[in-house]
């Protein structure tokens, strides 16, 4: 499929959706892809990245495995 082929059959699935919230997901997710603006953190989000890289480094994580079962424990509650 040629790329004028995949817009015409992107177009034709988001005329099918008729949820207001999956539009706007899809709306957020182009303006994202398309925003070439630098994202700057702010004070909190600072904050919160040096807190995680002292857990890191005092070795207090967790692997991927180990997170994928506790999500997987929490969603059967």
């Amino acid at each position: 499929m040629n790329t004028a082929e995949l817009k015409i059959d992107l177009i034709k699935q988001i005329a099918t959706i008729t949820e207001r919230v999956k539009i706007q997901e899809l709306l957020q997710l182009i303006q994202f892809q398309t925003d070439n603006s630098v994202y700057t953190t702010n004070t909190e989000e600072k904050t919160a990245i040096q807190e995680a890289r002292k857990q890191i480094n005092n070795g207090d994580i967790l692997s991927n495995k180990c997170v994928q079962n506790e999500i997987n424990e929490w969603l059967k509650k």
